[in-house]
């Protein structure tokens, strides 16, 4: 009670009481489940976060140093520091930007992550111009810059 900051009006919804900052180690795995097990490089293992109200964003770089199995169809997913939150008519999904070195993209196409309601995770995804798109699939040494916003419960 009384702790936060008052953004204008007398209204509760309108005091902004929640503010966070961290890192987390986030962790990749294969939607498919044809990767067994995804390590990553322990100098580049780390994102940082900032959380304000629901508003989540995370950012840095990671490198995967190795993987067992092979991607086939599956999707690299990668967990996030928050649950992202379940909005009406898909207003909770978010895209983000990925920077990527040595993974496997259809020719012609952009990486990007998605959220989707309800999961701790994003999906490494690609687009292109008259393009259905495909999965982001890292390959050893694969180094990941992300940039990532938002919502969480």
């Amino acid at each position: 009670s009384g702790i936060g900051i008052k953004l204008g009006g007398t209204a509760a919804a309108n005091l902004l009481d929640d503010y966070e900052e961290g890192t987390y180690n986030p962790t990749l795995t294969d939607s498919a489940g044809n990767v067994t097990s995804i390590a990553l490089n322990s100098s580049f293992d780390t994102l940082a976060y900032t959380k304000v109200g629901r508003k989540v964003t995370i950012g840095g770089a990671i490198v995967v140093s190795s993987f067992s199995g092979s991607w086939g169809s599956g999707q690299c997913q990668m967990s996030l520091p928050f649950v992202v939150a379940n909005l009406s008519e898909a207003s909770g999904r978010s895209t983000g930007t990925i920077g990527a070195y040595q993974i496997d993209f259809t020719a012609g196409t952009a990486p990007y992550l998605i959220t989707s309601e309800g999961n701790s995770y994003c999906v490494i995804q690609t687009s292109g111009d008259n393009s259905t798109g495909g999965a982001g699939q890292p390959t050893n040494s694969a180094q990941l810059y992300v940039g990532l916003t938002y919502f969480t419960t």
